[in-house]
């Protein structure tokens, strides 16, 4: 029986490396193991891309998680993830948080009910319809 190598997924493999290049949606990654050597322009995973659709730009430098075929020629990026060097910006579990290298911060606190959004910049809060603000306490400052 004759196999078709470049669909034979018998050869897929689990590999780190570091993101040597990026844009919207792919990210050629850099692998230290294998001398160096620099993908194509991989696909990074996403929570949604159909109708729904969200981009997150890999930063250059991150350390990514990767499934690649037997010949390193084709693969995805399945996301980045920390390390003792590049430490999470929270340790508390029931927080989900987001800093943008300018410092801008988004976060949420499950346990404490609280979210916080710190812009750097200014802030556009736009609707085709009615804009409603509800508090207990509104302080306009």
């Amino acid at each position: 029986m004759k196999t078709d190598f470049k669909n034979d997924t018998a050869g897929c493999t689990y590999k780190k490396g570091i993101v040597h290049a990026a844009k919207p949606g792919f990210a050629r990654v850099r692998f230290d193991d294998l001398d160096g050597m620099i993908s194509d322009w991989l696909p990074t995973s996403h929570a949604n891309t159909q109708n729904d659709k969200e981009v997150e730009r890999l930063n250059v430098g991150a350390q990514v998680s990767c499934l690649m075929d037997a010949r390193m020629e084709d693969g995805c990026i399945i996301g980045a993830h920390y390390s003792e060097a590049d430490a999470p910006p929270v340790t508390s579990s029931s927080k989900w948080h987001k800093t943008f290298d300018d410092g801008t911060t988004i976060e949420y606190d499950k346990a404490a009910g609280h979210f916080k959004l710190d812009v750097i910049g200014s802030v556009l809060i736009q609707g085709t319809g009615a804009v409603v603000i509800k508090g207990a306490t509104i302080d306009l400052n």
